[in-house]
């Protein structure tokens, strides 16, 4: 009988607390964050566990939910329960990227205004956007104001190439010297055109751009000198460096091992075991699969 009891007493919970969850504010336990609209009320929910609001002077017959963010009545247009300034609900919508939308005045990336010509916005590869006037970047800044020559040079391996008619950029950070009309993606980090070779935003002062080439990771070298991460390992020997573990930064030349830039003490790759694979390495050490 206890069971019975516990259990009867169990579901009437449940079931007084759906009920409730129909009417009234809506609650986060029960329902998914956004707009409801509820006995002639518009309500935002935030996520749980965050309560619901009632938008003030919000019309609920004619609001619509666009999407958990953006909402709009016959007058007014809303962002996260409250209201947007300087948009017009007449004429809004919502862009094919979350937090945008845009109306016939403005572009709107979330709450604030970043463009005032909808007519020519365009969204664009690695998160930006432009109009006829300026690039956008990620966040919403200028990130370049040639747009008519802006072009996404490459999106691999996390790194976001761009260039315009003056300026070449990674990841938003303008490369000093670059030229764009010869400035190519090479792998990864590294980079060149006509004259130099880049790691991200740096120029690698000591490369020779024609016999530059990378290697595994962030390994690369020319005919003289061989580079990490954009840096020269001090001594290592070209022709003769192979990357051993490009996870772990384990390399070798035929005299001495390396850790990143550091050569590894006492390791001495002619006494290496043939066909073993290097698993790990460090400063002092270096391992091999068993």
């Amino acid at each position: 009988m206890q069971r019975k009891s516990t259990g009867t007493l169990c579901l009437l919970a449940v079931a007084i607390l759906l009920a409730c969850s129909r009417n009234g504010p809506p609650n986060s336990l029960f329902t998914s964050s956004g707009y409801h609209v509820r006995d002639a009320t518009v309500y935002y929910l935030n996520a749980f566990p965050g309560k619901a609001f009632e938008i003030d002077g919000a019309d609920a017959e004619t609001f619509e939910a666009l999407d958990s963010t953006y909402g709009r009545d016959q007058s007014r247009v809303f962002i996260n329960g409250l209201p947007l300034p300087d948009a017009d609900a007449a004429t809004f919508e919502l862009l094919d990227r979350p937090g945008f939308a845009k109306d016939r005045d403005h572009v709107f990336q979330r709450d604030h205004a970043i463009s005032d010509d909808p007519a020519h916005f365009e969204l664009l590869d690695g998160e930006l956007a432009k109009d006829s006037h300026v690039v956008y970047w990620s966040d919403g800044s200028v990130l370049s104001e040639d747009p008519a020559h802006f072009a996404v040079v490459s999106t691999a391996d996390h790194y976001l190439y761009t260039k315009d008619g003056r300026t070449v950029h990674v990841n938003g950070n303008p490369v000093p010297g670059a030229d764009p009309s010869t400035f190519q993606v090479l792998q990864g980090a590294y980079a060149r055109d006509s004259r130099h070779v880049f790691y991200f935003d740096q120029p690698i002062v000591e490369a020779d751009p024609p016999s530059f080439a990378p290697l595994d990771g962030p390994y690369a070298s020319d005919s003289a000198r061989v580079y990490w991460m954009g840096r020269t390992i001090e001594g290592a020997d070209p022709r003769t460096f192979s990357v051993l573990n490009a996870n772990f930064e384990c390399s070798r030349d035929f005299q001495r091992a390396y850790y990143r830039q550091t050569v590894i003490a006492n390791a001495d790759p002619r006494t290496f075991p043939p066909e073993k694979a290097v698993t790990n390495c460090s400063e002092t050490s270096i391992s091999f699969a068993e």
